[in-house]
């Protein structure tokens, strides 16, 4: 095992006396390091490892921290003895594991997670709406982050119809009707037993608030707080750490303001950046602060363009430029604008292979996009030079041609009036049928209007009607049409009462799908596997909470993802198999690799610029600002600002998101960045370069 030797900075921070401390850790310096050696310290100053509480942002880091903790402190403490390591969310749900009666909620109420809450959401929602067209799907993920944003600031729904005015305008009318489809989802928690995210934060700041004894009962069995990946905290979290650790309790919190990336799932800037104000030492002073500067992964020219991009943030927070580790090799940043979407995929594509070629392994190389939408054409560039690719992000992975097939079977088994998903299969690799040969479905379908049926159907229901048309069929179209229907009808069936799991799993095995697969080269079959896995992953966390499978709520949410319009927002569990990762910049947080790619990056796309803006004003989807907990620090904007002047105030700030996005980006490369930009992406009119930091 190799020995640690801190820095400077580092040993500075690891033998901070026991006050509240504030640590600027940028991209790469080690802070999971120092976090884990700062806890080995404690305890070998003679703290109980059991007495110390350290919380992180996701599981995989709660599991990478704990990991470090254990190493750090295995020679100085008995086995078995370790530090306490949670989740925000985790620490919440211990201490109602343990008080929650108090406040509701009882030991044998379950936790359901985002994908459960949609569906919980889907299933309630029932009523009629006079301003909201529920039609489209959108306004049901648009109430589920009203809800979430609700509950990041400790406010409910009797709170949110008080401040509606005695007339409400379109947008507070609007407002009201998403408040009462939330109202339906609490009525079904309720009913259910269960609670989401956002009541776990809710309900244990309930606790600490309204019974102060036990607060100091929790606050008692520990006597040091280290928080990490603070800068990803909404509101609701901090106050409930204010009111179990704050007056001057030894909280060391650890995060980079320039990586606040997640504001729109309710992060909130001023968690950091008031985080001295919070979290004052025992006489009143603000908490010191103390920087992580030198990065132990990227070489120094990758950290001066990071730098570049850091200048562009408006009001970057505490914490100096980055620093390459003495003798570490430079590195490259290379950028290149190229005329055409697939100009830039075949040079992203040939570049992998020359540097795999020249030694870099596959695994150690990654595409990481902005959005969605531009994974499938580097994808497929990738799959004809025979690179295997490894899609983590879901939304990009319904582009791929196994998950796309499995994607079609679900919308058709969802909704027989679907045409395009049949379409898909039916043009596909196993039944090899064209557009001449599904002209007699599509005219049985489609009567003329002075037609004694001249109702129209979709194709799917036509294939009700294939005796009627076999006449005007071939022979091989009508066989490939008759064996979809067999092979349709006996899914149909299967959907009816198994998990959605099991359901993919019979698609698979109803349609040959694996030995398909088995036939492919090696590095194809390693992706397909790789992809189609990771599908069945989503499938079956996906499990019903109740009754049959919610198939159609399913199908929702990934119509939301192959749409581009949900962020996914876990960090990528990537398999360790040796294939190329292509992922969102959101997914990468946390990761790193040799050789990183950064496409798309055109103007309007990467950074997004002249989107819809976060307006409370003008969108009832939002929270408005007198009811959030870090107005503070949010844009000066008002009601009675014109509209165009309060977009040109949140032009400002959305850009400042994106580029802490571009700087996140940025920091996953160890020793080679390639950025680069196409003018034509299949649109009407040639792309312009984003702006250059």
């Amino acid at each position: 095992m190799t020995a640690f030797h801190p820095s400077p900075e580092q040993a500075a921070i690891i033998d901070a006396p026991l006050t509240p401390l504030r640590v600027a850790a940028g991209a790469g310096t080690g802070k999971t390091t120092t976090v884990a050696q700062r806890i080995a310290a404690l305890v070998e100053a003679g703290i109980d490892p059991e007495r110390i509480l350290g919380l992180t942002f996701t599981n995989k880091a709660a599991e990478e921290l704990a990991a470090r903790v254990r190493q750090a402190t295995e020679s100085i403490s008995e086995p078995g003895r370790d530090a306490e390591i949670h989740t925000y969310h985790g620490f919440a749900a211990h201490v109602l594991h343990e008080f929650g009666p108090l406040v509701g909620v009882e030991r044998s109420t379950d936790l359901v997670t985002p994908t459960f809450s949609r569906q919980i959401f889907h299933d309630s929602l029932t009523g009629t709406f006079e301003h909201l067209d529920l039609t489209w799907s959108g306004h049901l993920d648009r109430a589920i982050q009203l809800a979430a944003a609700l509950a990041d600031n400790l406010t409910d729904l009797n709170r949110l119809t008080e401040a509606a005015p005695t007339e409400p305008d379109e947008v507070w009318a609007k407002r009201l009707e998403y408040a009462a489809i939330v109202s339906g989802y609490e009525a079904e928690k309720r009913r259910l037993g269960v609670i989401d995210f956002g009541d776990l934060i809710a309900k244990a700041h309930e606790l600490v608030t309204h019974y102060p004894d036990f607060a100091e009962r929790i606050r008692r069995r520990y006597e040091a707080v280290l928080l990490d990946e603070y800068q990803d905290t909404n509101p609701a979290q901090r106050e409930l750490l204010r009111n179990l650790f704050g007056s001057g309790f030894p909280v060391m919190a650890v995060g980079d303001a320039d990586q606040t990336i997640y504001e729109w799932r309710g992060a909130s800037l001023q968690n950091f950046e008031r985080f001295p104000e919070h979290f004052p030492t025992a006489d009143g002073r603000p908490a010191p602060t103390l920087p992580l500067t030198v990065n132990r992964r990227s070489g120094q020219s990758i950290l001066d363009f990071a730098g570049l991009i850091q200048q562009e943030i408006d009001g970057t927070g505490p914490g100096a430029r980055l620093r390459a580790l003495p003798g570490a090799e430079p590195g490259e940043v290379m950028t290149r604008w190229l005329g055409t979407a697939l100009d830039e995929a075949d040079f992203i594509a040939d570049e992998i292979v020359e540097l795999h070629e020249t030694g870099t392994p596959w695994r150690e190389m990654a595409v990481l996009f902005r959005k969605n939408k531009d994974i499938e054409t580097v994808r497929a560039a990738l799959e004809v030079r025979g690179v295997p690719v490894e899609v983590a992000n879901l939304g990009g992975l319904l582009e791929i041609p196994e998950v796309a097939d499995l994607w079609a079977w679900l919308r058709m088994l969802d909704d027989p009036a679907d045409s395009p998903a049949l379409v898909r299969l039916l043009m596909g690799a196993q039944y090899r049928l064209g557009l001449g040969d599904l002209k007699p479905l599509s005219d049985w379908a489609s009567p003329n209007a002075d037609a004694e049926d001249s109702v129209p159907r979709s194709l799917g229901e036509a294939l009700d009607g294939l005796e009627e048309v076999r006449d005007r069929l071939t022979d091989r179209a009508y066989e490939a049409l008759n064996r979809f229907r067999t092979t349709y009808l006996t899914l149909l069936e299967a959907a009816q009462g198994v998990s959605l799991v099991e359901l993919t799993r019979r698609i698979l095995a109803e349609t040959d799908a694996w030995p398909e697969i088995e036939a492919m080269s090696d590095a194809a079959r390693l992706s397909a596997r790789l992809n189609v896995y990771r599908f069945l992953d989503l499938a079956e966390e996906w499990s019903p909470l109740e009754g049959r499978p919610s198939l159609a709520a399913f199908v929702g949410h990934l119509r939301l993802l192959a749409e581009d319009q949900t962020e996914e927002l876990d960090t990528a569990r990537l398999s360790g198999e040796d294939a190329v990762a292509l992922l969102t910049i959101h997914r990468a947080k946390g990761l790193e690799w040799d050789a990183v790619f950064l496409p798309a990056a055109y103007a309007r796309n990467f950074p997004v610029t002249g989107r819809s803006f976060d307006d409370p004003y003008r969108h009832p989807h939002l929270v408005p600002y007198e009811l959030r907990l870090d107005r503070a620090t949010l844009p000066p904007i008002t009601a009675d600002m014109d509209e165009d002047e309060r977009s040109d105030i949140l032009r400002v700030h959305a850009l400042d998101q994106e580029w802490r996005i571009a700087y996140v980006g940025a920091t996953r490369s160890r020793r080679r960045l390639t950025i680069s930009g196409a003018a034509w992406y299949g649109a009407t009119s040639p792309r312009q370069q984003a702006a250059k930091p």
